[in-house]
């Protein structure tokens, strides 16, 4: 469970997030067991044809852009866990000479799989030609699946060359997985899909990320991308659609910050916080007028969602030039690592790092391990970037290093998630985190804090968000 902490005593914490319908399954609620949910009612029919509810509780991405390839188009990606199966459906269409491909990291921030998509180079069938298509990924990403179809409508009977699973782990010679196992079917306007997670390998708990993109007969893009990302460049995914596979119990009988089976699997990392997308994740308002100095800008919401391997956050606002969001991390509350006060964060590199560079008095059990910020709204952080993501500020103040971790901010909101153990974060770890609305290039700070703290004293921290890793 997320709180909110302060000096020398702790706040009541939250009331339990509403829970899915669906109950969990196979075991009670013991401390440390791992079980798997049922996300809600029975798993969908692979029929070819898409039932709102059988998709229900699915991990969904829609398209809202017009194709620029006339009768292919992707309007609808979906995922669901079930009765130890992974679920995929596809809205759209296809034209004749083009493919509809799905990339799959069944371990998001592991190590297994493929970082680099340019080393699939099986050329034996016309799909697994469109699978070893080259797309940038983000960091954390490394396909070790991949679904697809070049014809709809299709039925696959076991293995065909046109359409189903195949598996990348000898990215020269793909295997493919018989129908029988992992039914496919596809109708003029929708496919859809399942393979046993046996078949996918790996072990629970893991946050499972997928993309879809339309490969043309040449090679090429076309512009429509599910989740929805840059239409300009679609050989380059930004966004993913996560799920989580194995959730951790609730202790006592109170759940854990975003660990009810239900939110996790709904929040797609896009910048848009949707109604409802964010429920079950425990969240901290902070309605205060801005100084004059950052009239224009806001941080009024922090909504903090955790599950066993991925710490998620999104923070609700507006920013304009000069300014930013910033965010500090002790991956260890009480712990002897990070930055104590009154040491000061020092890097005055690049942009952010500047941003992020200030003076803070902390209580005595937080020292700053990470952080986490933007400059910037409405765009995507690349690898790399200057005034965008997630740093590792406590292995040197002077000179902060650059960490894996997927952040895309709308003209309203930012969202990120990084994997907890790029975060040096072990089961059992307190976590400790604060936001603050700052300049970015000087050492002020705005009055407005996430959790809400003293606006007087910004730089002061008195109150912050806490939970224990699974």
């Amino acid at each position: 469970m997320v709180t909110a902490a302060g000096c020398g005593e702790r706040e009541s914490p939250p009331p339990p997030p509403a829970r899915d319908a669906g109950a969990m399954d196979a075991a009670p609620f013991d401390a440390g067991v791992i079980v798997r949910r049922d996300a809600g009612p029975a798993g969908p029919t692979v029929d070819g044809t898409i039932d709102d509810d059988e998709w229900e509780g699915a991990a969904e991405a829609t398209a809202d852009v017009a194709t620029d390839s006339p009768g292919s188009e992707l309007t609808r990606l979906l995922a669901r866990i079930v009765d130890g199966s992974l679920f995929v459906g596809v809205e759209g269409t296809l034209a004749e000479g083009d493919a509809v491909v799905v990339w799959l990291d069944r371990d998001l921030g592991g190590e297994d799989g493929w970082s680099d998509l340019a080393m699939l180079v099986d050329e034996t069938g016309s799909l697994d030609q469109r699978v070893s298509t080259p797309v940038a990924t983000p960091d954390a990403f490394a396909v070790d699946w991949a679904w697809g179809t070049t014809l709809m409508p299709r039925t696959p009977i076991g293995l065909d060359e046109e359409a189903g699973w195949r598996d990348l782990t000898s990215f020269r010679a793909f295997e493919w997985v018989p129908s029988e196992t992992a039914p496919t079917v596809c109708s003029e306007g929708a496919c859809e899909t399942s393979i046993p997670l046996e078949t996918l390998g790996g072990e629970a708990p893991r946050t499972l990320a997928l993309f879809a993109r339309i490969v043309r007969a040449d090679g090429s893009f076309a512009n429509q991308t599910l989740p929805e990302d840059d239409e300009d460049a679609p050989g380059a995914a930004s966004v993913l659609l996560e799920l989580e596979d194995g959730v951790v119990p609730m202790d006592g009988g109170v759940p854990d910050g975003g660990l009810d089976g239900g939110a996790p699997a709904g929040i797609v990392i896009d910048g848009i916080v949707s109604p409802g997308e964010w429920d079950s994740a425990t969240t901290f308002e902070n309605r205060v007028t801005p100084g004059a100095r950052f009239e224009g800008n806001e941080a009024t919401v922090l909504h903090v969602a955790v599950t066993a391997t991925t710490l998620r956050l999104a923070v609700e606002g507006r920013l304009t030039s000069g300014n930013a969001f910033v965010l500090y991390l002790d991956d260890d509350v009480g712990g002897p690592e990070g930055i104590a006060s009154p040491t000061a964060l020092d890097d005055f590199v690049g942009d952010l790092d500047t941003a992020l560079s200030k003076a803070m008095i902390l209580p005595s059990e937080l020292r700053i391990d990470y952080a986490w910020g933007t400059l910037d709204l409405n765009r995507a952080a690349v690898v790399g970037d200057d005034r965008m993501g997630w740093r590792d500020v406590g292995s040197n103040p002077v000179a902060f290093g650059n960490v894996s971790g997927e952040t895309i901010c709308s003209m309203t909101a930012c969202e990120t998630s990084v994997p907890l153990s790029a975060l040096g974060v072990a089961s059992g770890q307190e976590v400790g985190l604060f936001v603050r609305l700052v300049s970015a290039t000087s050492a002020a700070f705005s009055n407005m804090t996430l959790p809400a703290d003293d606006g007087l004293q910004p730089e002061t921290v008195s109150v912050y968000a806490s939970f224990v890793a699974p």
